[in-house]
């Protein structure tokens, strides 16, 4: 008799082999889940404990002037792909769909921002998946 066929890790590996053909044949627990999901991470700028200080109409603020170009230089450098405030002054002022390996990474980049390390806002962290947003383009209207 061959030393094989006595071989007691035929069997496991046979069963193992088919197990792992009928996985890659099942199709995915939900029939209407779509195809294009990718995960990103999704960040809420909510209020810090620093209030902003009182400006004029005619007075720009220099820390959201900051807050805005640290926006588009994450925007251009590809780690945010959406990003907008929200309208209705409430504790969540914006909101940030971020392209990172990690939540650690993603929060590092949220906590980059100028009104965060100032303490006018907080940042909340969430994984997320989402379709995929690549394709979405930000346009500032003009060349670098």
């Amino acid at each position: 008799m061959h030393p094989i066929r006595n071989s007691r890790w035929i069997k496991p590996a046979v069963l193992t082999l088919l197990a792992l053909g009928l996985a890659a044949q099942t199709p995915p627990p939900y029939k209407d889940f779509p195809q294009n999901m990718k995960q990103y991470f999704v960040g809420f700028l909510v209020e810090g404990a620093k209030s902003p200080q009182p400006q004029t109409a005619n007075e720009p603020d220099p820390l959201t002037a900051k807050h805005l170009a640290y926006i588009r230089s994450q925007i251009e450098a590809g780690k945010y792909l959406l990003a907008g405030p929200f309208l209705d002054n409430d504790r969540i002022r914006g909101m940030v769909i971020v392209k990172a390996a990690n939540v650690e990474e993603a929060r590092q980049l949220l906590n980059g921002d100028p009104l965060v390390k100032a303490g006018r806002s907080n940042v909340e962290v969430h994984p997320a998946m989402l379709p995929d947003v690549s394709a979405v383009r930000v346009d500032y209207g003009t060349a670098k």
